[in-house]
């Protein structure tokens, strides 16, 4: 026969003899709930597994992977890195803390974990299609690309992400590889036929491959999802320019843009060019003035400024106009071909002079005349 006060104890307090429940039950309860899509409840069951067991390095992951899926980065590196220093040294986890850092920008580190993320496995492919984006990001478009290539080729389904496609196809663009920017930009669009950007880089790709009225098409279309962007009539606008020559024509579609918003700096700079091609240098200067004002570092306006400036005789004008492009861009070429005839015309062999012998180590193609009218002054 029992005692009575056990038989108090079982009947009072069920839960301290039958339904304690292990660090091992709360990890599985977790699992199942991480598997319907609780992540919530599963990050509590994962949380519950570690507070009963610290070194339960699998709980650890598991509340990383859940606290990266709720975008809690922060959390999720610490508790991933509590799971790497007990030893849990799967691909997975190297892969989840790789994506924390990435979303918290310690982009180096997301780099590193990546990376070692394919030493153990170099067939896994989201590391690679990371490793594409972070490079996006850093501007580093030929480690991009290399990347997503890898991605592509162990990854067996067919991508589906439209954004990946988008990315990739401006990479391509980047690097000038316009026929592939089209095939990458066209999968974007098939699979999300609204989408403005990928409209507009497919309108890029075909302006640099002359294909001019596709490329207008591109951003037409681009202009009905988004009738109040200027940005696909500016681009209109460069086609005319840059392609078809026809000044006039690009200056209607740079006022359309203006038409919606008078700042734009893009429009202004366009419009400037095109007024100093025609041979309008004053109309040219407050176009590109307003460019200027509108992004103080476009080094592009302040060449074409210090052209028309050139143009009209306004020489000091020209000069603080080239210099300024020169501390922007201290390679610019242009800058110092018109700064040497500026000082040629007044006279200055010192500057013209100097121009010239920093044109020189640019090797130029400009040197030759240039030096020769120097060295009649």
């Amino acid at each position: 026969m029992k005692p009575f006060f056990s038989i108090v104890v079982a009947l009072v307090f069920p839960t301290m003899i039958f339904c304690q429940t292990t660090a091992e039950e709360w990890y599985d309860k977790g699992v199942k709930l991480k598997t319907d899509k609780k992540v919530v409840d599963a990050l509590e069951a994962f949380r519950k597994a570690s507070e009963l067991k610290a070194d339960y390095k699998e709980a650890w992951y598991e509340a990383g992977w859940c606290l990266n899926d709720l975008k809690k980065y922060d959390a999720a590196v610490t508790s991933l890195k509590t799971s790497r220093a007990l030893g849990f040294g799967h691909d997975s986890l190297f892969f989840e803390l790789g994506f924390a850092f990435e979303k918290t920008n310690a982009i180096d580190s997301a780099i590193y974990q990546y990376n070692q993320v394919l030493k153990l496995n170099n067939v896994y492919s989201s590391a690679y299609k990371q490793l594409g984006y972070v490079y996006y990001a850093k501007g580093e478009n030929e480690k991009a690309l290399d990347n997503f290539l890898r991605y592509e080729s162990v990854y067996k389904s067919p991508v589906t992400d439209y954004l990946y496609w988008y990315k990739k196809g401006v990479i391509e663009n980047a690097l000038k590889k316009y026929t592939e920017a089209k095939v990458s930009l066209n999968k974007s669009i098939g699979l999300k036929n609204n989408y403005i950007n990928s409209y507009i880089e497919l309108g890029f790709a075909s302006k640099n491959l002359k294909m001019d009225d596709e490329a207008i098409a591109y951003y037409k279309k681009a202009m009905e999802i988004d009738p109040k962007s200027y940005v696909p009539l500016n681009w209109i606008g460069e086609v005319y320019r840059d392609n078809k020559n026809d000044m006039n024509e690009a200056i209607t579609w740079y006022n359309k843009a203006l038409a919606i918003n008078p700042n734009e700096r893009k429009a202004n700079f366009g419009i400037g060019y095109c007024k100093n091609s025609l041979g309008n240098y004053e109309e040219a200067i407050t176009y590109l003035q307003k460019a200027i004002q509108n992004e103080p570092t476009y080094t592009a306006a302040y060449l074409e400024l210090g052209y028309s400036q050139y143009k009209i005789g306004n020489y000091t004008g020209a000069i603080e106009s080239f210099n300024k492009a020169l501390s922007l861009n201290p390679k610019n070429e242009t800058a110092r071909y018109y700064a040497t005839l500026i000082y040629i015309t007044q006279n200055n062999k010192a500057m013209a002079q100097k121009m010239v012998d920093e044109l020189k180590t640019m090797n130029s193609k400009h040197v030759t005349d240039l030096q020769d009218r120097v060295n009649k002054l």
